[in-house]
């Protein structure tokens, strides 16, 4: 049976599978399974996703999250936080990728996607820790939950807007669309610093405080940028 349009313009002359996915696949199922994921978590979940979303921008929504659950205690928490780690590890491995660091070779996709993954869910909740012995220390244990509550919603606000810009990077090969997510990471960081200085703003030590900003939030930024230059 003859085509169509094999005597016009049109003719089709086969399936290019480079016009359907560009790149590595692996980091198109990845990307697909981040997408199940998050459907896991905004299905059941819709007003709580909503209020966490919300909570960095709205002292309102943060106290209606704080007063109807324990967010951190709860099934939710363990979706999102997955789907979160899930994201900024596959933008790291994006990076490393772009600039050809030497680790994906020796391990892989997926084994450079594991390794990443671990260190960032086991950093997490080294934070974790290292924030239950700030506040002890310092004597201010009722900030402990607000601290790790805005930590929890600020990797998610960043993860949800990062999510769609590493889709489009994946299937359209647009790299340079990363760099346009660096400032929206800045401002969100900035108010998660501006928000953790307002919980308990005249018991703050200003400069316990900057130790541990840098510390904790900081350093591990500048540790990662260091991997992918090397």
């Amino acid at each position: 049976m003859h085509s169509f349009f094999e005597n016009h313009q049109l003719a089709f002359s086969g399936f290019n599978p480079e016009l359907v996915s560009k790149g590595d696949p692996w980091a198109t199922i990845l990307i697909c399974a981040a997408l199940f994921l998050l459907t896991l978590v905004v299905v059941p979940f819709r007003r709580k996703c909503s209020l966490i979303l919300r909570a960095l921008f709205s002292q309102r929504h943060f106290s209606l999250l704080t007063r109807e659950s324990k967010i951190l205690q709860e099934r939710v928490f363990v979706f999102m936080l997955l789907f979160d780690v899930m994201v900024f590890a596959l933008g790291a491995l994006m990076l490393l990728r772009q600039f050809r660091n030497p680790l994906v070779d020796k391990l892989s996709t997926m084994g450079t996607f594991g390794v990443l993954f671990a260190i960032m869910l086991g950093v997490y909740w080294l934070k974790f820790l290292f924030n239950f012995i700030y506040t002890s220390l310092f004597d201010h244990p009722k900030d402990l939950y607000p601290i790790n509550l805005y930590k929890f919603i600020f990797i998610t606000d960043a993860a949800i807007v990062l999510f769609p810009v590493l889709a489009i990077v994946q299937f359209a090969g647009f790299f340079p669309l990363l760099y346009a997510y660096i400032p929206v990471f800045c401002v969100l960081f900035v108010l998660f610093s501006y928000k953790l200085l307002k919980i308990n703003p005249r018991q703050v030590n200003l400069f316990n405080f900057f130790l541990y900003f840098c510390t904790l939030e900081i350093i591990p930024y500048v540790w990662l940028v260091k991997l992918v230059s090397m």
